[in-house]
């Protein structure tokens, strides 16, 4: 191979490794679901040529029960609320592209550290905490997946440089992600990801993570959405966005006042009757008005200068 070529797979190695290391900070704004993670992990795989050690972590995914029909996200939707779901998904390819080598770490652990979290954190959850809390005891991240925003979700990482240490994964979350107006001030901690082996099996949980934890008949698979914007007083809507991050990040850029606001694909009136949200029981309840003027009663956001109020 001439020096020239050298160069070339230089260039592809830093740009993928650069588009990992995003997309495992702030997945939500590479959509909804872990397909970004997928084909960044496995094109960054093809140009490091570690094929093969990708597709034995993909087969380890699935050996421990991380991986279901619905991906790593099904398998946490078990242990989290759905609004919590994105980033922790994440995280579970955050620990694959540190065993492969990619993860660029803002803060390496040593190893006297990692050992005494590794001891203490499923005593440590025993109480409820806040990230405040995590911040003081442990101090900064190896790595943070999500946004810095108080109101909303995000998993906190801690691990050393050593490749075979595993991710010790806060997952934290807010009432306020799910439109309560009884927020909390800061997010606070529900589950820690620690032990090796079965998925299912590595969770330790704060009280409040247990309260949290869904029931069954949340599971159910649930209709695409996107987030709409209205600013104040406009006639017709301004933005559309596949992500509750995307929509924070334009609306934090361009200041914008207004409501940020989920829609399920399909007609508002309609998906609410279907998923028993809405009964009609009124004479005039599924006429022409009533269903065009209908509001899809899912999640909204007031905005003031591009911050939630």
């Amino acid at each position: 191979m001439s020096d020239g070529d050298d160069s070339a797979v230089d260039e592809a190695r830093r740009h993928h490794l650069k588009q990992v290391n995003s997309v495992l900070r702030r997945p939500g704004m590479y959509g909804n679901d872990e397909i970004p993670e997928r084909l960044l992990l496995e094109a960054m795989a093809a140009v490091d040529g570690s094929l093969a050690r990708w597709r034995a972590e993909w087969d380890r995914l699935r050996d421990s029960d991380a991986f279901t029909a619905t991906g790593v996200k099904g398998a946490y939707s078990d242990i989290l609320p759905a609004d919590a779901l994105r980033d922790a998904t994440a995280s579970v390819y955050a620990e694959i592209a540190h065993r492969l080598g990619w993860l660029e770490l803002d803060r390496a652990l040593s190893a006297a550290e990692y050992q005494q979290l590794t001891a203490d954190i499923a005593w440590w959850v025993t109480q409820d905490r806040t990230l405040s809390e995590v911040m003081e005891t442990f101090g900064p991240p190896s790595l943070w997946i999500g946004g810095t925003n108080p109101y909303f979700p995000k998993t906190l990482v801690y691990t050393t440089a050593d490749r075979d240490d595993g991710l010790i994964c806060l997952h934290l979350w807010n009432a306020f992600a799910t439109g309560s107006r009884r927020v909390h001030p800061e997010p606070v901690v529900l589950a820690v990801r620690h032990r090796p082996g079965p998925f299912p099996d590595a969770f330790s949980f704060t009280p409040e993570g247990q309260r949290r934890r869904p029931s069954a008949d949340q599971h159910r698979p649930l209709r695409p959405v996107v987030w709409i914007f209205h600013g104040s007083d406009a006639r017709h809507a301004s933005g559309v966005f596949e992500t509750l991050d995307a929509g924070l990040a334009w609306a934090a850029e361009h200041e914008v006042s207004g409501i940020l606001a989920e829609y399920p694909f399909g007609g508002a009136y309609d998906v609410a009757v279907s998923e028993g949200r809405f009964t009609p029981s009124k004479e005039h309840h599924g006429t022409a008005d009533h269903v065009a003027a209908f509001s899809p009663g899912l999640r909204h956001i007031h905005l003031t200068d591009g911050r939630p109020d």
